[in-house]
């Protein structure tokens, strides 16, 4: 008797869903006047400076469920912000403002800066040695202090060109980033600096370095430019014409820039590349300031509409499990649950349809946003790490076409 053995393959496809979602605040406290700057200290403890509250800088110490308001002592315009630990932080803007915090942000106290310009970046390398660069008409600024920030030294530079970011590296080791692609280096503590080469003459609004060799510069017209030695060379990786505001990477590989039109562009070889992540971001408005908490949860102000987060690095990975036509749209219980902290979410699509499945906790807050996109029918299965969410109840709802169901879950830590 002859015998006869049948393979079934089952073919697993990987669908990557780009997923930025509003802060519960949803706009807030920002419009179209401001520059916003926002910082986290860990997941949970943040802060961010909203010029439309020119006198007030928000906290949250529960991962941005709530902010509260506290006033800075003076009503001229904020530029950024920067904390050194939980405790200790300096706010910076117009007419030379500087406020300091002791006390995480409660209670602020006004610094005598000894200019009227204005302040546009604040950097600390430890509790008492910090540098702040700004503007004042077309001229640039440079402030340092040794004592925590009681006085404040200006520091010639030698050449004009308004300076927009600092980054320290250690007490000696500074770059300053502004007009006409200038970018300053100094390695003895700002007593002389040198401008790197960069071959752009367009303003650079932002400098990141990741350690004493890798760093990025962002600014006007698409430029992009990438270092591994230092900025000894500086290497354009320019790819698009819209002005960049903002950049922050969460280590050396691993990083966003944000710019016009509520763009955020994602790298993860050091700035070689970058793809763009879709946002919830109206596009008449800008990404002025981001910020990585880790390689998956990253925040972003955009000018005149709100704050934005992701916590799985803008990507969700959506496996299609069966290509099989269902017969109606199901989403079933998920599995494991209880389940501590990742489980996964199967549901089934029976014809084409924008799809939507969303987290959220008892309160009814957003928590995540798993799938927002058109899928094909078929069956899906989607993975929710709740790593950094507080045990309890939460619900996932599915949405597609008239379909709608919601099931319950439980994070059991």
């Amino acid at each position: 008797m002859k015998k006869t053995t049948f393979f079934f393959v089952c073919i697993l496809t990987l669908i990557l869903s780009i997923n930025w979602i509003r802060d519960r605040r949803e706009k807030i406290d920002i419009d179209d006047s401001s520059d916003d700057f926002i910082q986290f200290y860990n997941q949970n403890t943040g802060w961010f400076s909203s010029s439309v509250n020119r006198d007030t800088i928000f906290k949250t110490s529960n991962g941005g469920l709530n902010w509260v308001g506290y006033l800075t002592v003076d009503t001229n315009r904020l530029s950024t912000l920067f904390f050194i630990d939980q405790n200790t932080g300096w706010a910076v803007g117009r007419r030379g403002k500087i406020v300091k915090t002791t006390t995480g942000g409660t209670s602020w106290f006004l610094q005598t800066s000894g200019v009227q310009s204005w302040l546009n970046d604040v950097k600390f390398i430890d509790a008492q040695t910090g540098f702040i660069v700004g503007s004042y008409d077309s001229s640039r600024v440079i402030l340092k202090t040794t004592t925590g920030g009681v006085s404040w030294l200006s520091i010639s530079s030698n050449g004009a060109g308004r300076l927009f970011s600092v980054k320290m590296l250690s007490a000696n080791i500074i770059y300053a980033a502004g007009d006409s692609g200038r970018i300053l280096f100094t390695s003895n503590g700002g007593s002389s600096w040198n401008t790197q080469s960069t071959n752009v003459n367009t303003t650079l609004r932002e400098i990141v370095m990741r350690s004493s060799s890798s760093g990025c510069a962002v600014g006007l017209n698409g430029v992009i430019l990438t270092t591994t030695n230092n900025g000894t060379n500086w290497v354009n990786r320019s790819f698009d014409n819209i002005n960049f505001y903002s950049a922050d990477f969460s280590s050396i590989d691993t990083g966003y820039i944000g710019g016009q039109y509520g763009r955020i562009y994602k790298t993860t070889n050091a700035g070689v590349n970058w793809f763009q992540q879709s946002t919830p971001v109206d596009t008449t408005k800008n990404i002025k300031s981001i910020f990585c908490i880790s390689n998956q949860i990253a925040w972003a102000s955009a000018k005149g509409d709100g704050l934005i987060y992701t916590t799985n690095g803008g990507i969700t990975s959506i496996t299609s499990i069966s290509t099989e036509v269902p017969s109606e749209y199901t989403l079933f219980q998920n599995y494991p649950n209880p389940f501590n902290p990742n489980t996964k979410i199967r549901f089934s699509i029976p014809k084409t349809s924008f799809s939507k499945l969303t987290i959220y906790d008892v309160t009814g807050r957003v928590m995540a946003i798993l799938v927002n996109e058109e899928l094909n029918p078929g069956q899906y299965e989607v993975d929710w790490d709740a790593s950094h969410r507080a045990s309890g109840v939460y619900y996932y709802k599915l949405e597609a076409e008239s379909y709608m169901e919601t099931k319950k879950m439980v994070l059991l830590k």
